[in-house]
């Protein structure tokens, strides 16, 4: 019997949103709390803790389970986290802890993996069996489609777009790598360009939209400046445009993907940087690849839930024998 909703958790470095989501991918209730700073437990704690709220006064045999996006390395077969960047859950058995103390079965997985799997059922990539989903945020992270399944790689750590090296002597990457593209594409990144231009008599934009104070410029400043209608801020986006269109000329012409799907909080700000990667691609991608199509991701903020939620209920219906 096909269960009728599932409970998506989209944990992030700042915040944690949980979602009650129907089959048909409405929301029918949400929570969300700021991520605790006290350790790896008080985030397990968080996830069940919303978990319950979304799900409160509904029938256990009704929800499929819980799926669970993480900012992490995972090892999709095994469950496990193996690298995570911004919370302290390296190692950590989040699943089980998470199981222990609920009623429901969890799956984990990366959180753009999640991002693209909601695109690809009830978004920008609906239909679309080949695709590539970037997105653009705190990290850059992403996903892939091929053959209309979710490609995950030999132990479910592939897919890491936002961690190709572009650049073999550039600049260090929270990872710990270098020269990757979150080094350049990342809010930290994008922040660090706006102080450096901030500086200068051509960043009075930039200055004013950080309230005056160099040191707190923030990604969001430099789009809010550049939203005005200044240049210095508008020419680091553009920047900023042609580094990921070259990035995924890369992509585009290994994998021949139908459609390239752009998300996150910076992409979903700025359509011209997404503009300046569809023309980058047009002129440097091999021939008949060109025709990809390059869009602005559809579910914002609700990606990471409606892409978790789809997890469990694929999880469950697998279990079934049930097939979508």
């Amino acid at each position: 019997m096909r269960t009728s909703y599932a409970i998506g958790v989209d944990v992030g470095g700042t915040r944690i949103a949980a979602g009650l989501v129907e089959r048909k991918g409405r929301i029918v209730k949400d929570a969300k709390a700021l991520t605790p700073k006290g350790g790896p437990f008080a985030v397990v704690d968080a996830v069940i803790d919303l978990a319950a709220q979304v799900s409160a006064g509904v029938h256990q045999g009704e929800i499929s389970g819980v799926g669970i996006g993480l900012p992490a390395q995972i090892d999709f077969a095994r469950q496990s986290v193996e690298f995570c960047t911004n919370l302290p859950l390296a190692g950590v058995d989040v699943r089980a802890l998470v199981m222990s103390r609920s009623k429901y079965q969890v799956t984990i997985d990366n959180d753009g993996n999640l991002a693209a799997l909601g695109e690809s059922r009830y978004g920008a990539a609906r239909g679309v069996r080949d695709f590539i989903m970037i997105t653009l945020g705190t990290g850059v992270g992403g996903g892939m489609f091929v053959a209309g399944e979710p490609y995950r790689g030999s132990r479910g750590l592939g897919a890491e777009v936002g961690h190709m090296v572009i650049q073999l002597d550039g600049p260090a990457c929270p990872c710990g790598g270098t020269g990757h593209i979150e080094s350049y594409l990342g809010r930290a990144a994008l922040a660090l360009k706006g102080r450096e231009i901030a500086a200068t008599f051509k960043g009075r934009a930039i200055l004013e939209a950080a309230g005056g104070d160099i040191d707190t410029v923030t990604a969001e400043d430099v789009i809010k400046a550049s939203l005005s209608g200044d240049e210095p801020a508008t020419r680091i986006l553009m920047d900023a445009g042609v580094i990921l269109g070259r990035s995924l000329v890369g992509l585009v012409n290994l994998l021949n993907p139908q459609m390239v799907v752009v998300g996150g909080g910076i992409g979903e700000a700025c359509p011209f940087i997404i503009e300046r990667a569809a023309e980058m691609i047009a002129d440097e991608a091999l021939a008949g690849r060109r025709d990809v199509t390059v869009v602005q991701a559809e579910l914002g903020n609700d990606a990471g839930i409606l892409g978790a939620a789809c997890l469990a209920f694929d999880e469950y219906d697998s279990r079934e024998g049930l097939h979508r």
